[in-house]
């Protein structure tokens, strides 16, 4: 008797050759978003363009006097190969190393006037025992100003001198390549994908995986018929199928990790050094308490200025907590005509969706007697009732009832299903809460805590009004109880 055979044997060369070119239509699309998105700070995008040397794959065009941006992308079938020294000096029979082209294609490009901002994209992450490349700067992706610091004699300064003698180049022409050379690395698929659709979403497009998979075919198309420079009139009449509406501003909050594309943004925030920790799972409150204060004013201010700038539909991004979630959306709240938008899980989850129907939610009521306040534990993906008392009780919160509130279905990460249930959700659960106060009209602040999608914390926020002066935690991991997070006056 035959065994099974293999789901699936390594790729085929077809296959390698597909999924690389569907890498690299992402970031033309992409690029295309940018030159139509709200940004307006590129004409045209250009692709596999002549006299751009090794970085012709994908090409932006500055139409604000900015130094314009050219791509070489590269897909590796294993992305468990590593951008190290030896990938890129690596040569095969007479062709010359990726470092060699790419600084060939530096004097060139920086021979003709302004030099441009250079990229090698990649889904191969850097490899951090390399001595030189595992000093990329993460918030720059530059290994400026680290190389021209770097001793002659330690390990990384021994590497500019091989890096430079292998290009032909002296220490100083070396270096300054690495001034304009951007390392965009551990690029995936998915991740990517999601990039491209909130840049949909801001350029005012659908932002669905099918409107994605049209922009992909329409790369194809340009790159098969031979069209290499296609300019914003071409790209907006490309688009005209995908519903477009007015543009969002994307409002970037990086509160617990950066994000790799925070030059897109329309506001970018970034309180990752308020944080101990070398991940984003640790990263649970700031080091300093005030800070929280310092965050909260940094969220007003962007909504002000969002609002001065005459923005009302904002794209939400970035990886924060509960906590922040409802701040964010506290800050840009319906009651003055903002949309929010965010991407949840994949599926963009909008604060405008239709509601859709819902089991009623269930309730619980735990009196305290602690003192004239209402606490309210909103217990989505998990049942945080125990460990929320436990807290009250610890820290003498003056809580006279705690109201728990669950999807109808009981608690689960899968209990949302969707923008218009998680409408729905943050809906009741505001009415739930003024119905709470209705019966106890000397409750003077509400304590607010959450488990459950960090789009629904957006989505509930956005919509709380007229309730009480809302204190709102953060649950700090484990059995660690909890911190006081934001003060909401709504």
């Amino acid at each position: 008797m035959n065994g099974q055979r293999p789901a699936a044997g390594p790729p085929s060369r077809s296959g390698v050759r597909r999924n690389g070119d569907r890498f690299q239509d992402l970031f033309v699309w992409g690029a295309a978003m940018r030159v139509i998105g709200p940004e307006r700070r590129f004409s045209q995008v250009e692709v596999e363009i002549n006299d751009a040397g090794n970085f012709d794959d994908v090409v932006l065009r500055s139409s604000t006097g900015e130094p314009d941006i050219l791509a070489q992308v590269k897909w590796a079938t294993n992305p468990a190969d590593l951008v190290n020294e030896g990938y890129l000096t690596a040569t095969s029979g007479k062709s010359k190393s990726l470092l060699q082209k790419m600084y060939d294609s530096y004097v060139k490009l920086s021979g003709s006037g302004a030099t441009p901002v250079l990229r090698l994209i990649t889904n191969r992450a850097l490899d951090h025992a390399d001595p030189l490349l595992g000093h990329v700067d993460g918030r720059t992706d530059l290994l400026m100003p680290y190389a021209g610091h770097t001793e002659l004699t330690s390990a990384a300064g021994r590497a500019v001198d091989r890096w430079a003698g292998h290009v032909g180049a002296s220490r100083l022409e070396l270096l300054s390549m690495l001034e304009h050379l951007q390392f965009v690395t551990g690029r995936t698929v998915s991740a990517e994908e999601d990039h491209v659709r909130t840049l949909m979403v801001a350029a005012g497009l659908d932002g669905s995986a099918s409107s994605l998979q049209h922009g992909l075919n329409t790369v194809a198309s340009w790159v098969t018929g031979g069209k290499r420079i296609i300019p914003e009139e071409d790209i907006r009449s490309t688009v005209e199928s995908l519903h477009p509406t007015p543009p969002s501003a994307i409002l970037l909050v990086q509160a617990i990790d950066a994000d790799p594309h925070a030059e897109d943004a329309t506001i970018a925030l970034n309180w990752v050094d308020l944080f101990d920790g070398d991940n984003a799972q640790v990263r649970v409150q700031p080091r300093c308490a005030s800070d929280w204060a310092r965050m909260e004013q940094e969220i007003m201010d962007a909504a002000a200025a969002l609002e001065r700038d005459g923005w009302r539909s904002t794209l939400i991004g970035g990886a924060m907590r509960q906590a922040t979630f409802f701040r964010v959306g506290a800050a840009l709240p319906r009651v003055r005509g903002h949309t929010l938008r965010y991407l949840q899980g994949g599926e963009l989850w909008s604060t405008d969706a239709l509601k859709a129907a819902i089991p009623a939610p269930q309730l619980r009521r735990q009196q305290l007697d602690f003192g004239n306040d209402l606490a309210v534990a909103i217990g989505v993906a998990v049942d945080p009732t125990s460990a929320v008392i436990a807290y009250l009780k610890d820290n003498s919160v003056r809580a006279s009832r705690l109201l728990t509130i669950q999807p109808g279905g009981g608690s689960d990460d899968q209990s949302i299903a969707g923008a218009g249930q998680a409408v729905a959700y943050a809906e009741a659960i505001r009415n739930l809460v003024r119905e709470e106060l209705d019966e106890l009209p000397g409750t003077e602040r509400i304590h607010l805590f959450m488990a459950g999608p960090g789009g629904l914390a957006l989505l509930l926020g956005h919509r709380w009004n007229r309730t009480r002066v809302t204190t709102v935690y953060e649950h700090l991991g484990g059995h660690r109880g909890y911190t006081t997070a934001f003060e909401v006056d709504s």
